[in-house]
């Protein structure tokens, strides 16, 4: 084994380091010297080049301090053309194409799934002149997070002519599932009136004829509002019946209607979408609703087409088609139905963001239930034939304009319908002074022109005028109760914060005759109604009304005039 061993350090070799150490630092010392202090400046600490002297030289690249306000590139801003100009118009969207509310993903935490909404409502009533009073309560409570549960519920009566007090109550229950919506709606409603415009043919009779009625009946709708194939389907039962009390010798006299009802839309996701809607609804009138029948069918199809972005064309075919009894009251009369084929077309041209040019004709099948006509005029014979009005052209051209909050609108357009329902003034039982039901071809020119006001904060407006000409070409006369001009306008207008709500509606109708003798001629129908309501405390409002305002009393059936300023006032609770 071997011993290192190690003695001191010969003096030689200590001069030798001394000589070197003494030469380095003759070196360094004379730019240390050079140099002077500046405090203005912070001291460079990344040195620039390190040489060592020998076999090796090391060069390190140089440093530099990164910015203090970040290390990223800032970014780009686009550069936009002068001649550009942004998109101010109006975007079309199919309602059936808009989803009810966006999808939860089932992968999302059930912390973040929509929670329901909490339960409101309100309850008003209140009195007035005529000793009118009436009553009004809604309220919506939520089942679960996706259905909700609401209640409505009102009663309006008066003891001035017309004799009326209306009772009505309804049930709805909505769910909606991603794109699908449930809604079902039950329904019923009461009725009496006087028809205290009847006049008796014999002396003998006093008393004033009066009426009464009751509906009920239901609804459940499916829609899916997938935009690329929206699809919709409806199922509704309603039963109505009226009773008449005409002879105070005689009973009474009851006519009632049955009718179910199916509709459905659908289009398909293929390219011309393709769309298809149906109307089917099946009626039994009368005392005995196996043998007085009734059917009423509107189908149609289309195809769409935009041959430029800034037109569109919809065009097809509908098959319009009825029979129904022609004298419900009577067994023996027979029935009366019809079967057309018209065309549909809907063509649009938006000539620039603001400004729409469109030209339409959609067919026309109208309603055929009983509540609707005695909605239309409570003063109409008793047992009246139910037909539709059937348009098979109702075409229609016009411009579209937007300007900042204002919308106008211009149109003209051509009806014709070989079945046209309208109400003849005549007599029935042992009174004269009802309104006959009757039915036969007529045809319609009219102009109207529209302009509203929309976007303003607080403030909303609209007027309607139409100028139109109705005739009768077999009876070769004018459409008895159809003016030749209408008018129609409503602001509402919220101020004080929010607080106060005020709302006018007035409404016109010109010079018309009441049948077709023309031997009655009514004057100019003008109404105003007014409503407001004030909130005097969080939950609580002062609701106002004026209703039927005019300078005599308003008669838009003749016989049958209105009472003129009915004022009420009242409270509401909301929560």
């Amino acid at each position: 084994m071997r011993t290192l061993r190690l003695g001191p350090v010969p003096m030689r070799s200590r001069l030798i380091g001394l000589c070197l150490t003494g030469m380095v630092l003759l070196l360094i010392a004379p730019p240390v010297q050079a140099q002077q202090t500046d405090t203005t400046q912070l001291p460079e600490i990344a040195p620039r080049e390190i040489e060592i002297r020998g076999e090796r030289q090391i060069a390190l690249p140089s440093l530099e301090r990164q910015p203090l306000t970040g290390f990223t590139t800032p970014p780009a801003v686009p550069t936009v053309p002068p001649d550009h100009r942004p998109y101010t118009g109006t975007y079309d969207q199919p309602l059936d194409g808009l989803p009810e509310s966006l999808p939860v993903p089932e992968s999302v935490a059930s912390s973040m799934a929509p929670t329901a909404e909490p339960a409101q409502g309100y309850l008003e009533g209140g009195s007035g002149r005529y000793f009118s009073r009436f009553f009004e309560g809604r309220v919506g409570v939520p089942v679960s997070p996706r259905s909700r549960l609401s209640v409505h519920g009102a009663y309006t009566g008066t003891e001035a002519d017309p004799n009326d007090d209306v009772a009505e109550a309804r049930v709805r229950l909505q769910h909606t599932q991603d794109a699908v919506r449930v809604d079902a709606m039950a329904h019923g409603n009461v009725q009496r009136y006087a028809l205290y415009g009847a006049s008796p043919l014999r002396p003998s009779i006093a008393e004033v004829p009066d009426r009464e009625s009751y509906s009920a009946g239901g609804a459940v709708q499916v829609r899916r509002t997938t935009p690329n194939a929206p699809a919709r389907a409806t199922v509704r039962y309603d039963q109505t019946e009226y009773t008449s009390h005409f002879d105070p010798a005689t009973s009474e006299q009851t006519y009632s209607q049955q009718q179910l009802g199916l509709r459905g839309s659908a289009t398909a996701p293929v390219p011309y979408r393709p769309r298809v809607q149906a109307q089917y609804r099946r009626s039994w009138l009368g005392e005995d609703p196996q043998t007085q029948t009734a059917y009423d069918a509107d189908v149609s199809g289309t195809v769409s087409y935009s041959p430029i972005e800034s037109v569109s064309i919809e065009a097809g075919a509908a098959v319009l088609a009825f029979d129904t009894p022609a004298r419900p009251a009577r067994s023996n009369a027979g029935s009366v139905g019809a079967t057309f084929v018209a065309p549909v077309v809907d063509a649009e041209w938006r000539v620039n963001g603001g400004t729409r040019l469109f030209l339409r004709n959609q067919p026309r099948l109208g309603d055929t239930a009983l509540d609707a006509l005695y909605a239309t005029n409570p003063y109409a014979q008793h047992a009246p034939s139910l037909r539709p009005t059937l348009e098979t052209t109702h075409a229609e051209g016009g411009l579209t304009l937007t300007r900042g909050p204002v919308r106008m609108k211009a149109a003209a357009g051509y009806r014709y319908a070989p079945t046209y329902r309208y109400f003849n003034r005549a007599g029935q039982g042992a009174y004269q002074g009802l309104y006959r039901v009757r039915y036969d071809a007529a045809r319609i020119l009219e102009g109207r022109g529209e302009v509203a006001l929309q976007g303003v904060d607080g403030v909303q407006a609209s007027l309607g005028l139409s100028v139109r000409d109705g005739t009768l070409p077999d009876v070769d006369g004018p459409i008895p109760n159809f003016a030749a001009v209408t008018a129609d306008a409503l602001v509402t207008v919220s101020f004080a914060g929010g607080d106060g709500f005020l709302k006018a509606h007035g409404e016109f109708h010109g010079p018309r005759d009441a049948g077709l003798a023309r031997t009655v001629r009514l004057d100019p129908y003008v109404s105003i109604d007014l409503e407001g309501t004030y909130a005097v405390g969080a939950d609580l409002e002062l609701v106002a009304r004026a209703e039927q305002l005019s300078p005599d009393s308003p008669t838009l059936w003749a016989n049958y005039p209105q009472p003129v300023a009915e004022l009420s006032v009242g409270l509401r609770l909301q929560w």
